[in-house]
């Protein structure tokens, strides 16, 4: 069985070296193609994740960090504020 890389750190993560886990959605670009993560507001363990503004789910943390991870190592980037 093929284990899953699991992030050594996502920028939700709080943290002395974390700059970006205060911020409220994080997006991570390929191209046209986009997917934001967001904490949910009533229940932090979950997070909302929107493909294109098309796809909407919700996962729990640990699948959440698996799902941005595999974005990562497929070319997405994480977009920078601004």
């Amino acid at each position: 069985m093929v284990r899953e890389k699991y992030p050594e750190s996502c920028p939700w993560d709080l943290g002395p070296r974390q700059k970006r886990s205060e911020d409220g959605e994080w997006t991570l670009v390929n191209g046209s193609d986009f997917v934001k993560f967001s904490r949910n507001q009533d229940n932090h363990h979950w997070f909302n994740i929107n493909r294109n503004n098309e796809i909407f789910e919700q996962y729990l943390a640990y699948k959440a960090r698996l799902t941005y991870q595999k974005l990562l190592d497929k070319g997405y980037k994480l977009k920078g504020k601004g």
